[in-house]
């Protein structure tokens, strides 16, 4: 039993205070270097600035004109995913040679910077950090937590406060600027594209504006926009039509009354100008012998103004004697009427053809006009002849516009089809036209935008401030860590050389040993021998503590 005898506290306490020299050994130098570390390291400052992704849309690229606020905003979202690239090509833009040489050159003369500009650049480069800033979002789609990364620091590290805010000043203008690039560089490319695209779909509008003008001017009775039209026409007519038919029925009916009443009006005339020959013949031949005023030459002129004036003519007679005739005839007239009578100019004329006829030498006789009823009614008969050749005219053009007009509506289905092609390429491109001409335009707003710093996809949300605590290093942390480490590796030491060392010492290992009790306890005798080996293990440890604070100290003045 006394062989499985549990240490107690007692025997560990022994233990340390028979291997304090080794506790003290290891565990001094580790927190005289943790000392010096915390006390000899310089003090580091940092500045740095938050720099936030902005919420809307990247300006410059092709997004759906037609998306709402939502898909703006899932799009932004679904750019944060790789805003973690997008810190990195800012960082690889910002931290090259030219552009820290800008940064370099704006804060030379700066305590701790550099006077050469490649030591200043690679300085700068060597204490410059860019880190993205993580935060968990609730995905809308999943229901799931997922990363994303809404803003990302600029910091500057330096031992002098100034230096630090200066250098992360100036780095975080160059961000922006790297980023304002960027953009620009992206909205001219797209203003590009839009710009060599619309010029294209303006040439195609063109082609099609030709093709369709060409296509019109050959169809344009067959368009589809003039199908009601076409329809309203051909009915109108095709009532025209009938009622020309209609107009033909009346006219062939007043033509054949007309036609009788013409042949009673020849029978009498015929009859009166038998009787107007004769008087004109026994007047002629009593005029020389009675006189003109004698009574019965009188009556006879009567009568024969009588027939003349129911429409009788002079036939067989000479051009004198016309001429007489109506020489009388004018006389008688002008007893009875004024010089403004329609018959006493009438006769005027007359007499006035037949002398120029005289004056000519012409010897042809002439008729006097037949019978006035008789020619009307061959005037009313030609013009109902003339009404309906007109009108036969009016329905054979009528025929023809109808035939036309249903060869247009049998062709209108085949030319609206190529038509609505024609004109549906034409809506689409002139739709596509302004959506690139406004994207253009809108590009060309936020290139001006960008270059007046009014349409940043970055934010500065909190600008490098000059710092008044040291960000590192952590003195007490140092201290602390020291002393823990310290404890568990000179506890672990003692712990090791207890159980390696098989030295029987005190009562307890003789028990465990020999399974026996011991008589009695005879104590450590301290002689000469003893005292001088201890102070040669202070010694020792002294030495030890004093190289270590030597060692710590020339390794922390390679930091300064």
């Amino acid at each position: 039993m006394d062989n499985q005898l549990t240490p107690d506290f007692s025997d560990y306490l022994a233990a340390i205070k028979r291997r304090h020299f080794l506790l003290f050994g290891i565990g001094l130098p580790i927190i005289v270097i943790a000392v010096a570390l915390a006390i000899g390291l310089p003090s580091v400052y940092i500045s740095s600035s938050l720099i936030e992704f902005s919420r809307s849309t990247v300006p410059g690229e092709m997004q759906n004109p037609q998306a709402g606020a939502p898909q703006q905003a899932a799009y932004a979202d679904q750019q944060r995913l790789y805003a973690d690239q997008y810190v990195a090509n800012i960082r690889d833009a910002v931290l090259n040679a030219n552009d820290l040489g800008a940064v370099a050159a704006q804060v030379k003369g700066m305590p701790l910077v550099p006077q050469d500009p490649q030591e200043a650049i690679a300085f700068i480069k060597q204490h410059a950090g860019m880190q993205s800033v993580r935060t968990k979002v609730l995905d809308p789609d999943t229901g799931r937590e997922r990363e994303i990364v809404p803003a990302f620091s600029v910091a500057f590290s330096s031992r002098d406060p100034h230096t630090a805010q200066a250098i992360a000043t100036a780095l975080t203008r160059q961000v922006i600027d790297a980023s304002r690039q960027n953009m620009l560089k992206r909205v001219r490319t797209a203003g590009q594209f839009y710009s060599s695209e619309a010029e294209h779909y303006k040439q195609q509008i063109s082609t099609l504006e030709t093709q369709i003008a060409d296509y019109k001017g050959k169809h344009f009775s067959e368009l589809p926009e003039l199908t009601n039209a076409n329809m309203g026409s051909m009915d109108r007519m095709q009532r025209d039509l009938e009622n020309a038919e209609l107009e033909i029925q009346q006219l062939s009916q007043n033509r054949t009354f007309l036609s009788v009443q013409l042949q009673q009006a020849e029978t009498n005339s015929n009859l009166d100008l038998t009787t107007l020959q004769r008087h004109e013949a026994e007047y002629a031949q009593k005029e020389p012998v009675l006189g003109e005023n004698h009574p019965d030459l009188i009556a006879l002129r009567r009568q024969i103004e009588n027939l003349r004036r129911g429409g009788a003519s002079i036939e067989g007679m000479s051009l004198p004697q016309q001429l007489a005739a109506e020489q009388e005839r004018l006389k008688t007239l002008r007893q009875s009427y004024s010089e403004e009578y329609p018959d006493v100019k009438s006769t005027e004329r007359r007499i006035e053809m037949i002398q120029q006829r005289i004056g000519r030498g012409d010897q042809a006789t002439t008729s006097v006009p037949d019978n006035p009823t008789v020619v009307q009614l061959k005037t009313q008969i030609n013009s109902v002849d003339n009404q309906v050749s007109g009108v036969r005219a009016h329905q054979a053009d009528l025929r023809r516009q109808i035939e036309q007009m249903q060869q247009h509506l049998d062709k209108s289905p085949v030319v609206a089809q190529q038509y609505d092609q024609l004109t549906r390429g034409l809506d689409l491109a002139r739709a596509k036209y302004d959506d690139l001409m406004k994207s253009q335009m809108d590009s060309e707003l936020t290139a001006e935008a960008i270059l007046g710093g009014r349409s940043d996809e970055l934010r500065v949300v909190n600008n490098p401030v000059l710092p008044d605590r040291p960000a590192k290093p952590t003195r007490l942390a140092f201290v602390v860590i020291g002393a823990i480490l310290a404890f568990m590796l000179s506890l672990s030491a003692v712990v090791v050389a207890e159980s390696l060392d098989r030295t029987v010492r005190g009562s307890r290992d003789i028990r465990r040993v020999l399974s026996l009790s011991p008589l009695a306890v005879i104590p450590i005798i301290q002689d000469a021998v003893t005292r001088r080996r201890q102070r040669l293990k202070i010694a020792a440890l002294a030495c030890t503590v004093v190289a270590t604070g030597v060692i710590a100290v020339i390794a922390v003045s390679g930091f300064m």
